[in-house]
């Protein structure tokens, strides 16, 4: 009966778990992904850059404007490069976390069905499973035993299922 529950609670989070990645992916990016030192630097001559534009008449020092547009768009190119660098890992991080993921269902998934393919999770009477016995007993072979891989499905159903009926509502 343990087993049982622990499938159901290994399947409820297995089916949420993939919807969190990219908030997995976001926390982890931020402890190797931060903001370098020389784009803080860039960041903050850029802030100085558009104060002294700020502060300039346009029609007066329009030679001067202009020199100093110039720069903040140099400055700003290159902040936007370190901006794609750090979204392009961002984006691949987040595809390893959720694949990842997905190895990790599958695996723990597929031992459980190696490790119990032998014995059944819960033993019923053969009678109530008569046209489909063979199905959920599968891969026992015991009458009325309900099998690890029967009982796999049926938790990926109702947990599907329900997923959909909370969106709905």
């Amino acid at each position: 009966m343990f087993l049982m529950i622990l499938i159901l609670f290994l399947v409820i989070i297995f089916s949420y778990l993939p919807g969190q990645a990219s908030a997995l992916a976001k926390s982890i990016g931020n402890l190797f992904f931060s903001i370098t030192d020389e784009e803080l630097n860039l960041r903050s001559q850029l802030r100085d850059l558009k104060m002294e534009q700020g502060s300039i008449s346009i029609t007066d020092e329009f030679a001067r404007y202009m020199k100093l547009q110039r720069k903040i768009n140099s400055f700003t190119d290159a902040i936007k490069k370190f901006d794609s660098t750090r979204t392009k890992q961002m984006m691949m991080l987040t595809v390893g976390v959720k694949t990842g993921i997905y190895v990790l269902h599958g695996l723990i998934m597929v031992s459980l069905t190696l490790a119990y393919k032998n014995e059944p999770l819960l033993q019923l009477p053969w009678e109530w499973f008569t046209p489909i016995n063979k199905l959920v007993a599968f891969p026992t072979g015991v009458p009325g035993g309900v099998g690890v891989t029967c009982w796999i499905l049926v938790c990926s159903s109702v947990v599907y299922r329900m997923k959909t009926f909370l969106q709905v509502t």
